[in-house]
Parts: C-alpha cells; sequence; structure tokens
C-alpha cells in the first residue's frame, strides 16, 4: 500500500477498539502527533481569545508551549487508556462497543474521553507548573469554578464535532453495508463455480487412466451436491454443516491425493450450532492443498478447528506445506481470500477477521475470527 493508504486505513482503524493493532507504529505516532497539534493549537487560540492576547509576542511565548505541552499530556493519557482498555477488556466487551450505533456509543467514548482529558489536563497543569511556575497554586486553579466552566465548555464543543463526525461515518457505513449485503449472495457464488469446475477437472483427468477411481469421485461428487447445494444458497449455515461440508470436500481429495493427503477435523460439541455465513472455511482447505500440499511430493496434513475464544469463534485451517514463502503456483491471486473478508465484513464489520500466519514446524495458518453467535435451541 502507499503512503496515503496506509495512513488512512490507520487513521480509520483509530475509531475501533482491538487487541492487536494492524498499523505500523510510525503511522500511529503521526496520528497522535497530529492529535497533540490540533489540540494544542485550538487550547492556544481558546487561552488566546480568552486573555486578548491573541498572536502577541506573550501569547507565542507563554500560552503556545504551555498549551502544546498541556495537549501532549492529553494524548498520552488518551493513548495509554485507550490502549489499555484494549488491553486489559474481554474481547466480547470490545466486540459489544464496537457494535454499539446508537446513545450508548456516545455516551461510552465521551464521558472516557472527558475523564481521560482532564487526567491530561491535571498533569499538565502540574508539569507546566513545575517548569515555569504557575500564579496561583494547583490545587487553588483545579478547584476554582472558572477552572471547570473552561474544561467542561472545551469538552462539550470537542464532544460535538466529534459526535457529528462519527455519526456522519456511521451513515456512511450503514450505506455501504446494505451496498455489501446486496453484493454478498453474487460473492458468495463465485466460490460455487470456482469449486465445481476444480472437481470436474479432476474427474476429467482420471477418466482416461484410472475410470474405476474417477467413477468413484463422481459418485461422492454427487453425494455431496446432494447434501450441499441448499446450504450454499442459504445466508446462513451452523459449524456442523460446514465441517460436514469439508468431510465431504475432502474425501473428494483424498480420492486424487491418495495417501499423500492426511485429514484433520476438529469441532467441539458446543459448537456446532455457532452461525456463519456459508463457505468459509472450503476456500481456505483448497487453497491449503492446492499451494501447500499438492506442490510437495510427500504431501502432508490439513486440519481444520474451531475454538471458542473469549467469547469469539476462531477457525483455523493449517497446513504443514511449503509455506507462505514458498513458490507460489499459478491461479493464485487471492480471490479467495478477498472474498472470505468481503463476506466476513458484510456479516460481521470490523470485529471479523482474516489473517495468513505462517505454522510454526512448517506451513501455513489461516485464521479466522469473529464474535461467536448460536442457533435458538
Amino acid at each position: 500500500m502507499t503512503f496515503t493508504e496506509e495512513f488512512t486505513q490507520a487513521l480509520r482503524n483509530q475509531r475501533l477498539l482491538m487487541k492487536r493493532r494492524p498499523d505500523r507504529l510510525r503511522f500511529r505516532l503521526l496520528i497522535y502527533l497530529i492529535w497533540t497539534l490540533g489540540f494544542g493549537t485550538f487550547f492556544s487560540v481558546f487561552a488566546g481569545v480568552q486573555a486578548r492576547n491573541l498572536g502577541t509576542l506573550a501569547w507565542w511565548s507563554e500560552q503556545v508551549p504551555s498549551n502544546m505541552l498541556m495537549s501532549l499530556c492529553v494524548t498520552v493519557c488518551f493513548f495509554f487508556g485507550y490502549r489499555g482498555l484494549e488491553l486489559l477488556a474481554p474481547q466480547r466487551w470490545l466486540d459489544a462497543i464496537i457494535s454499539w450505533r446508537d446513545w450508548r456509543s456516545g455516551l461510552f467514548f465521551s464521558t472516557l474521553s472527558i475523564c481521560l482529558a482532564l487526567l491530561g489536563v491535571i498533569i499538565g497543569i502540574y508539569i507546566i507548573d513545575l517548569i515555569w511556575g504557575i500564579d496561583r497554586p494547583v490545587p487553588t486553579i483545579l478547584s476554582s469554578a472558572g477552572f471547570w466552566r473552561q474544561f467542561f465548555i472545551v469538552s462539550a464543543i470537542i464532544s460535538v464535532v466529534l459526535t457529528l463526525r462519527y455519526r456522519a461515518r456511521w451513515k456512511q457505513e450503514v450505506l455501504q453495508a446494505r451496498v455489501t449485503e446486496a453484493q454478498l449472495k453474487l460473492l458468495q457464488g463465485q466460490i460455487e463455480p470456482h469449486f465445481l469446475f476444480n472437481t470436474l477437472a479432476n474427474v476429467q483427468s482420471l477418466i482416461d487412466f484410472d475410470p474405476d477411481r474417477a467413477k468413484l469421485m463422481l459418485e461422492r461428487f454427487t453425494d455431496y451436491l446432494r447434501a450441499s447445494l441448499g446450504q450454499l444458497r442459504g445466508d446462513t449455515t451452523t459449524l456442523a454443516q460446514e465441517f460436514a461440508m469439508l468431510e465431504a470436500y475432502l474425501a473428494l481429495m483424498q480420492l486424487r491425493m491418495g495417501e499423500r493427503l492426511q485429514v484433520t477435523l476438529d469441532l467441539p460439541a458446543a459448537l456446532r450450532d455457532v452461525e456463519l455465513p456459508p463457505l468459509l472455511a472450503q476456500p481456505l482447505v483448497e487453497n491449503a492443498i492446492h499451494h501447500g500440499l499438492e506442490p510437495k511430493i510427500e504431501g502432508g496434513r490439513v486440519t481444520v478447528t474451531a475454538r471458542d475464544v473469549d467469547g469469539r469463534l476462531h477457525i483455523e485451517v493449517a497446513d504443514d506445506g511449503q509455506g507462505l514463502d514458498g513458490p507460489r503456483r499459478r491461479g493464485g491471486n487471492g480471490v479467495a481470500l478477498d472474498n472470505i473478508r468481503a463476506r466476513l465484513q458484510a456479516r460481521f464489520g470490523a470485529s471479523a477477521s482474516l489473517e495468513l500466519l505462517p505454522r510454526d514446524g512448517g506451513g501455513t495458518r489461516a485464521l479466522i475470527q469473529f464474535p461467536l453467535s448460536r442457533t435458538a435451541p
């Protein structure tokens, strides 16, 4: 990505709560630097208007440095406050807060922001008094009605501006979600012919030199279609149904690869009724076989697991193939991964993710995460 794209993405992620930040540190520091300069300029102008010395030498030499320092203290408190919340709070709390699109969100973020800003202002006052000295004692300043009036006026102005900004973004996100939801079936439908064509190509490759095996594969393929096409046309499936489809698909692949393909499927009974969009894991399994295991002469193992991790569903597809650094096979253009990410975004928003990671001991891990949801009993 370009600098502008990375910065825009980091800015977009800044208003989300996430335990592991995907943005590079330089972009996060740049955002906080912009915040510091922005708040410092606002405080300086506000103080200059109040003192009626805006633009004078005294304003530049006294109020601007002190307000910039005050702004830095506020920004630091914001950083540690929100980052501490992300790291210490359970993931399910963060998911719930992100999902709010009503008064609760405004109340939570405004209250937390005002508390952190107040802490930063108090720390800033003590540091300013330590460096430059203040005419009145710090406790006297903090106990005066004028200080609290000014603080809440500034807080109200910032809260209103941020609320209007976030409301505009939320409306845009709702509109985008509707558009994406309308495209969901089209995106999902792209997977079906991809799988069908690949399987038929496998059958065709076996007809000439192993017709009995080709016939068996075609029979397995027919059984798979009979069991799965109804699910493929729906908007939602369950983990039990998804794993059943994976089992049928992997049985087809084992007919093709024989002993070169070993399979492990691990679905805890407690997660069988968890709802999810259909065909999330199968493209990942297909990629693991096509890009990871087939290029190896000895083949390998593909393992699919589902776990409940702090109120979030983790679906992991792991293989001990050639890994992310191995030579890419032709046809690997990332369409399947983009498809999965788009469908996760349409269904779960920013609380869902898909990551490709190196596997310990060699190979690749594909990890899907999203908040847990179970069907009604």
